[in-house]
C-alpha cells in the first residue's frame, strides 16, 4: 500500500456545511481569498497544503475527491493507479485522474476525470484502502502500451525491484507478460518494455541511464555487479562491462543529501566512503565513470563520458538520444 494514501489532509466539502459549520459562500470565499484550493467541483482543500505538496501527491488528493463524489464503485488505473502504488515518474504528474469502465458505458470525459474503455477481470481489479484500483500488474502494462517509453521503464523498474513487497505493488515478469496476453491493443509496445526492464536500477536515474545507453547505441551493461569490499563486506556497481574493465556509476544528489540515504552519516563521510569504495574497484584494474541527472538531461555529455571511458557501441553507425530524454527535467 502506498504510504502517501495516508496522512492526507481533510477535503472540504461544499454539501457538507453541518460537518464544518461553514456554509457555501463562505467555503467559496475562502477559496477566493487564497486560503483554500478547489480540487474539484464542490471539494476544496488547505491552500498551505496544497502549495508545498508534491506533483504525486497532488494527484493522490484528485483521486480521492473522485472516488468521495462519485456515485458509484471507481476503478482508478492507468496514472492513478500508479500513484496509488507509488511508482515514481520523473515526469508531472497529470491533473486529470485515470478511470476504468467498461467498454459499454456511456461516460465522457470531462471535469477532470478521463475515462478508459477497458475489459477488466477478476486479476485486474484489488483495493488499496478505501480506493478501487487496477493490480500492479493491470496497472504496468497499461503504462507500458500507452506511456512514454521511459516512463514506462521507470515505474516497471521499480516493480520488479526486490525491496518492494506484493502489497507495495512488487510484480514479476512472468506476472507482466501473463497480464499482457490477455491485451488486444497494444500489446508489440508493452513487450519491449517489459524486455527491456531490470529491476536492479535503485533508482529512476539509472533507468534513464539504462535508456540512454540504449538509444545511444552503446552495448547493454550489467547492473548490481558484486565487488568484495577490502574491509570486509561487498560493493555492488550501477553498471559493468566486465570485459572492457568499465564501472559506472549514477550519482543523484539525494545521494549526499537525503536523510534516508546518510543513514546517521554527515555528507562529508559519505564523500569519503564513496571515494574509498572508487579507490577500491579501481584497484581491480577497473575504471569508472560517475554522471548525474546534468549528464542525463544533455545526452550528448553523457554520450562522451562513456566514449572516453572505453564503453563500446553495439553497431557501428549511431544515433543521437531520442526526444524522449529532452521532455523531462531531473526530480528537485
Amino acid at each position: 500500500m502506498n504510504a502517501d494514501t495516508d496522512a492526507m489532509p481533510e477535503l472540504l466539502f461544499v454539501g457538507d456545511r453541518e460537518a464544518v459549520h461553514l456554509d457555501a459562500r463562505q467555503i467559496r470565499y475562502s477559496a477566493d481569498s487564497g486560503q483554500r484550493i478547489r480540487v474539484r467541483r464542490g471539494v476544496y482543500v488547505d491552500a498551505t497544503w496544497w502549495r508545498d505538496a508534491s506533483s504525486i501527491r497532488r494527484h493522490l488528493l484528485r483521486v480521492q475527491a473522485v472516488a468521495l463524489t462519485r456515485p458509484s464503485r471507481t476503478v482508478f488505473g492507468y496514472w492513478s493507479a500508479a500513484a496509488v502504488w507509488s511508482y515514481p515518474s520523473v515526469s508531472r504528474w497529470p491533473d486529470d485522474v485515470h478511470v476504468v469502465v467498461p467498454p459499454g458505458c456511456g461516460a465522457h470525459s470531462r471535469c477532470g476525470v478521463r475515462f478508459h474503455r477497458e475489459c477488466l477481470d477478476a486479476r485486474d481489479v484489488t483495493r488499496v484502502g478505501e480506493l478501487t484500483v487496477t493490480s500492479p500488474a493491470r496497472t504496468l502494462v497499461d503504462l507500458a502500451r500507452t506511456a512514454p517509453f521511459s516512463d514506462a521503464v521507470i515505474a516497471i523498474d521499480a516493480a520488479l525491484a526486490d525491496r518492494r513487497s506484493p502489497d507495495d505493488g512488487c510484480v514479476s515478469k512472468v506476472e507482466l507478460f501473463d497480464a499482457v496476453s490477455r491485451m488486444r491493443r497494444g500489446a508489440a509496445r508493452a513487450r519491449r518494455v517489459i524486455e527491456f526492464a531490470d529491476g536492479g536500477a535503485a533508482n529512476p536515474g539509472e533507468s534513464l541511464s539504462r535508456i540512454a545507453m540504449l538509444e545511444c547505441g552503446f552495448e547493454s551493461p550489467e547492473v548490481q555487479t558484486e565487488h568484495p569490499n577490502p574491509l570486509g563486506g561487498r560493493y555492488f556497481t550501477d553498471f559493468e562491462w566486465p570485459e572492457h574493465r568499465v564501472i559506472g556509476e549514477f550519482d543523484g544528489r539525494g545521494k549526499y543529501l537525503k536523510e534516508e540515504f546518510l543513514d546517521g552519516r554527515t555528507p562529508g563521510e559519505v564523500v569519503y566512503e564513496e571515494k574509498t569504495r572508487e579507490d577500491h574497484l579501481r584497484a581491480e584494474g577497473n575504471s569508472v565513470v560517475r554522471w548525474g541527472w546534468h549528464e542525463l538531461q544533455q545526452p550528448g555529455r553523457l554520450v562522451a563520458l562513456l566514449s572516453d571511458a572505453g564503453v563500446p557501441y553495439r553497431r557501428s553507425t549511431r544515433r543521437g538520444a531520442s526526444e524522449s530524454l529532452s521532455e523531462w527535467s531531473a526530480p528537485r
